[in-house]
C-alpha cells in the first residue's frame, strides 16, 4: 500500500506525576520528560510505515525543534514529507498534564493547525497514493466540509481509496452535527470513527441506530471504534463484524489507540483480507501501541504482529 496521510500533527510532551494541586505549588519534581509524535494523520503515517508500507505525509510542521524532532522520528521509520516547514510558526503541541492516577490534562499550542487547506495537498502526491487519509477531521479548520470534499472528490478522480478518522471536541461545537461533514460522507470509502465522535454526528446512542443512520452514506466500509469494548466493523451495511479488543499486552497509555487501530485496519483491509481478519489485525496493533507511553512507541514490525495474532487469533 502506498498511503499519503494528510492533516493533524503534534508532538506530545507528557509531564508526570502532575499533582492536582500544581498551582498552589511553588515547584514538583516529574519523571525525565520525553517528547513523542502524535496527532492522528502522523500516527497512522507512523504505523503504517512501521507495518512495512510506503508512506508520504502532508502536515504542517513549524521550522522549530518541536518540528524538527517530529520529522526526524517520522523519517527515521521511513515517512516522507511533502510539505516545507513552515515559517515563523511554532508545531502544534501538546503538553500533559499526567496525574498518579493517570488523568490527563492539556495545554496546547495549535494554531498552525488553521492552516492548511486542500489545494496545500500536490496533485502528484495524490497520483502516486493508493490511499488519501485525512486524520482529525473537524480538528483542522482550513479542512471544513467543502475543503474536505474536494480533497478526496481529487483522490476518486484518480481512482484512489479515500479514509478518514475525526477528532471532535464536543464542548466546541454547536449542534449542527452532520452539517459540517455532509458532503465529505459521500465521497469518502473507509470512515471508522470512535462511538463518542459517530454518536455525536448521528445524534443517536443506540449502536445499531448508529449503523443504520450512517447506512445512507456509500462508503464501503463503516465502524465504530468502542475502546474497551473493541470494534463493530461492516461492508455496504450488509453484515457486521465484532470484535472485542486483544487483553494480553499491559495497558500502559491509550493516546492514540484509535489511531493505532486505524493504521492497522488499512494495512490490512488494502491487502484483501476478509473484514474480520483487518478487525484483528487493527486490534493487534492497537494493543501493541496502548502497552508503552506515546501514541506509537510500542508498535512493533509487521513480522511481530502477525507472530502475536497467530498466537491470540484462531485461522493465522
Amino acid at each position: 500500500m502506498k498511503l499519503l496521510s494528510a492533516g493533524m500533527a503534534f508532538c506530545d510532551i507528557p509531564l508526570r506525576p502532575c499533582p492536582q494541586n500544581i498551582l498552589q505549588l511553588d515547584n514538583c519534581h516529574i519523571d525525565p520528560v520525553k517528547y513523542h509524535t502524535g496527532g492522528d494523520a502522523m500516527t497512522v503515517a507512523i504505523v503504517c510505515a512501521k507495518m512495512g508500507e510506503e508512506v508520504r505525509a502532508a502536515v504542517h510542521l513549524g521550522d522549530d525543534n518541536n518540528g524538527s524532532f517530529i520529522r526526524q522520528s517520522s523519517e527515521a521509520f521511513g515517512v516522507e514529507h511533502v510539505l516545507a516547514p513552515v515559517k515563523n510558526m511554532s508545531t502544534a503541541t501538546s503538553y500533559q498534564l499526567i496525574e498518579e492516577n493517570g488523568e490527563r490534562h492539556f495545554l496546547v499550542d495549535c494554531e498552525i493547525l488553521k492552516l492548511l487547506k486542500n489545494r496545500d495537498i500536490p496533485d502528484e502526491e495524490i497520483t502516486r497514493a493508493d490511499v488519501v487519509f485525512f486524520g482529525s477531521a473537524l480538528a483542522l479548520p482550513g479542512m471544513d466540509d467543502q475543503e474536505l470534499t474536494g480533497l478526496f472528490q481529487r483522490a476518486h478522480a484518480k481512482g484512489k481509496v479515500t479514509a478518514m478518522d475525526a477528532s471532535v471536541a464536543l464542548e466546541e461545537y454547536p449542534p449542527c452535527h452532520m452539517d459540517l461533514l455532509r458532503s465529505t460522507m459521500h465521497h469518502l470509502d473507509i470512515f471508522i470513527p470512535s462511538y463518542e465522535e459517530a454518536s455525536w454526528l448521528a445524534q443517536k446512542t443506540d449502536l445499531m441506530d448508529i449503523m443504520d443512520f450512517f447506512s445512507r452514506f456509500p462508503f464501503k466500509v463503516f465502524g465504530v471504534k468502542l475502546g474497551a469494548d473493541g470494534c463493530i466493523l461492516t461492508e455496504n451495511f450488509r453484515k457486521y463484524v465484532r470484535k472485542k479488543p486483544f487483553s494480553a499486552l499491559p495497558v500502559v497509555d491509550t493516546t492514540g489507540a484509535g489511531d493505532c487501530f486505524t493504521a492497522g485496519f488499512l494495512c490490512a483491509w488494502m491487502k484483501g483480507l476478509p473484514l474480520e481478519k483487518c478487525a484483528e489485525f487493527g486490534s493487534a496493533v492497537a494493543a501493541f501501541g496502548i502497552s508503552a507511553v506515546g501514541s506509537s512507541t510500542a508498535v512493533p514490525d509487521v513480522e511481530t504482529v502477525l507472530s502475536f495474532l497467530k498466537q491470540h487469533a484462531p485461522g493465522w
